[in-house]
């Protein structure tokens, strides 16, 4: 159809499939997800720095984790939420299939479907987002002269109104104090080095 473009082929087959899975998986099972990837994200933040000694161990992974202090705590966090969605991922479907076999099971894949929808717009719009504020001296053809691009305009700049800046810097001081520790045991062992060097001065000096 004229005035089409493959992008607004793309961005349609991209919500109607998100509305597809939704729908065969229900909503139930569709919010559980996102709870688990949340709840996970919590569990590996909280218990990251507990994990470093266990990541150590691991013979080779040890070895290459050794020397950097950031990389064993972010490989701990990635151990952490990976068990964490697992155990997660094994009873999703065991709470979300009870749903489904009841009277509100109709109803349950219907509230998906609708949430895989809204999911695939917003995935687009972000999708979008992400293009103009990347590609700000470039742009594609079949991209700006496609429906969808003017269709989305306003969701990006709605995106733009809420202030994406401000959920980076958040994300950055919670990694910042993710890795806090080795910032603590760093500064622990200069001052340790400088105590045992300022004692050596002293007994050379005697």
């Amino acid at each position: 159809m004229e005035g089409f473009t493959i992008i607004d082929g793309v961005v349609a087959l991209i919500i109607v499939l998100s509305g597809i899975l939704a729908y065969s998986r229900g909503f139930m099972r569709e919010v559980l997800a996102i709870a688990g990837w949340v709840a996970a994200a919590i569990l590996a933040f909280i218990f990251a720095p507990q994990a470093v000694p266990l990541v150590k161990e691991v013979p080779v992974v040890g070895e290459f984790l050794r020397d950097s202090c950031e990389l064993s705590v972010i490989t701990g966090f990635a151990a952490v939420f990976a068990i964490a969605l697992i155990v997660v991922s094994i009873f999703t479907p065991l709470f979300s299939s009870l749903v489904q076999r009841s009277a509100l099971g109709g109803l349950d894949q219907a509230l998906g479907f609708f949430f895989g929808i809204a999911r695939g717009i917003l995935l687009v719009a972000i999708a979008f987002f992400v293009y103009d504020t990347v590609m700000t001296g470039q742009s594609y053809t079949i991209v700006d002269e496609s429906r969808s691009a003017k269709v989305f305009e306003q969701f990006s700049d709605r995106i733009e109104e809420q202030n994406p800046e401000a959920a980076l810097g958040w994300i950055t001081s919670q990694y910042e104090e993710l890795v806090a520790s080795c910032t603590a045991d760093s500064g622990n062992s200069v001052d340790t080095s400088n105590t045992e060097n300022t004692e050596s001065t002293e007994g050379t000096g005697n």
